[in-house]
């Protein structure tokens, strides 16, 4: 459904998009067939979800938004090739990660499978639009006619300040009810990981010198049938020595 995308171009629903992850949580995906969406409370970034977070006043009087805690998300990035994003999520040498590919219409498809009622006001994918304070704050005190609409809703969730520009996020997004959800707000749902992932990526810092015997495993606790690879981004240059002439 071209509605259930959010600041996305036709062209941009097929290109491809990355999420990192811990290694056993990328395994689990694939023995579990699920895929894990989060609360939004549970994000670094306090600053998400400020509108629903906030409230509003509605014709004189103060109300909260009784849905705020119904919406889950996952965040991906469009970065291919980021120092950035394997340091900020796979920062820790002593853990193994995985970075999966995928594209936002993947996403979207296997959300809606699982969850095939009403789907055009539950499940979205949308390109995060990064802002500055001041333009946020315009933003929540623009008021006027309140919006019912739970597009509306969700693309309250891809707004961002400016300090997160480098993330280049997209966002999978699902209204559910919080009270399906964990205690630790964390919300499974039916997916096959074999439609969804095209690529599995290692983690720059595993040893090198295992890798193969490291890929063969994977390859076996996954049963995925597409590339494996290991990022180089740590790596040497493999280059040839430069040819000097002695200056005569």
């Amino acid at each position: 459904m071209r509605s259930n995308f959010i600041n996305l171009s036709e062209v941009e629903l097929d290109k491809p998009i990355y999420r990192i992850m811990r290694e056993e949580h990328v395994i689990g995906m694939f023995k579990e067939r699920q895929n894990v969406l989060s609360q939004v409370h549970n994000w670094k970034d306090k600053f998400e979800n400020f509108q629903m977070a906030i409230g509003g006043i509605l014709d004189g009087k103060r109300f909260e938004y009784g849905f705020k805690d119904d919406f889950v998300g996952q965040c991906w990035t469009r970065h291919a090739l980021s120092e950035a994003m394997w340091g900020i999520y796979a920062n820790d040498v002593s853990q193994r990660f995985l970075r999966i590919k995928s594209t936002p219409r993947k996403l979207l498809a296997a959300l809606i499978k699982a969850h095939p009622l009403m789907p055009q006001d539950t499940c979205f994918v949308g390109k995060v639009q990064y802002k500055n304070v001041k333009t946020l704050k315009a933003f929540l005190d623009s008021g006027g006619q309140m919006s019912i609409s739970t597009k509306a809703m969700a693309k309250s969730f891809l707004l961002k300040r400016l300090a997160f520009k480098h993330e280049s996020e997209i966002r999978l997004l699902f209204l559910g009810n919080a009270t399906d959800y964990g205690d630790n707000g964390l919300y499974r749902y039916e997916v096959d990981p074999h439609e969804v992932v095209l690529q599995i990526m290692a983690d720059p810092n595993r040893d090198r010198a295992n890798w193969e015997r490291d890929k063969a495993r994977l390859r076996k606790e996954t049963n995925f049938t597409g590339p494996i690879k290991r990022s180089k981004i740590y790596d040497p240059p493999e280059w040839a020595p430069p040819v000097y002439n002695t200056l005569v």
